[in-house]
């Protein structure tokens, strides 16, 4: 969800570098970098061990939602380019179509609107022991859809989501946001696209291709 369909880490940047300066601390673009794909619990105790025992999770955490909310009610963060386009396709196919986040359920609808209407089954940190780059997500994901994990195609954006889904043995397209792929990322790819709607038309494409289902 965040920076693959909603171009939220930019805002998402500013709100938790704006928590931590608010608890004394700073955070800097390239270690929230390595926080992008994670759940909120997650990166939060990665800033724990980084900053040490004066770094206060509770009152971090109370911060960074304020100042989420403050954004939300301020408009938010747009759709990436490509992101309801694609969304609409693949469910005018009849095909299966889950949302794998390592956000909270209740940030779903705020964050997609009207959007999240066109999700099968959505999954989200709620639904997990563990988040991302733990497969655990996807797997509910895929259990949720009733698709073997071998047979779903995922599209992530962060470190962390490629790695959770390659782990899950599904295969993987890859839509940068703000870090892009390393060797060792770019391998548990199958493609790394610079849109989503590069993704569609690859998809189309693959699409238009498949040999018609025995009658």
């Amino acid at each position: 969800m965040d920076g693959l369909l909603v171009d939220s880490e930019r805002t998402t940047r500013t709100v938790w570098q704006g928590a931590t300066s608010d608890c004394g601390f700073a955070l800097t673009d390239e270690t929230y970098l390595t926080l992008i794909g994670l759940g909120a619990e997650e990166a939060e105790r990665v800033l724990a061990r980084q900053f040490g025992e004066g770094f206060a999770i509770p009152a971090f955490r109370e911060r960074r939602l304020a100042r989420m909310e403050t954004m939300l009610k301020t408009g938010g963060a747009p759709f990436k380019s490509g992101a309801r386009a694609i969304v609409t396709w693949v469910a005018s196919l009849g095909l299966p179509v889950g949302l794998a986040t390592s956000s909270r359920g209740s940030e779903v609808r705020e964050r997609l609107g009207d959007l999240t209407d066109l999700f099968t089954t959505i999954t989200t940190r709620d639904d997990a022991a563990r988040g991302k780059p733990h497969p655990d997500i996807f797997l509910a994901a895929a259990a949720s859809l009733g698709v073997p994990p071998g047979e779903c195609l995922a599209i992530e954006d962060s470190f962390a989501g490629v790695r959770a889904a390659a782990a899950a043995g599904m295969t993987v397209l890859m839509v940068p946001d703000l870090a892009q792929p390393t060797a060792e990322i770019a391998k548990l790819t199958a493609a790394v696209y610079a849109t989503l709607v590069d993704v569609q038309a690859a998809l189309a494409e693959s699409w238009a291709a498949k040999p018609p289902d025995p009658e």
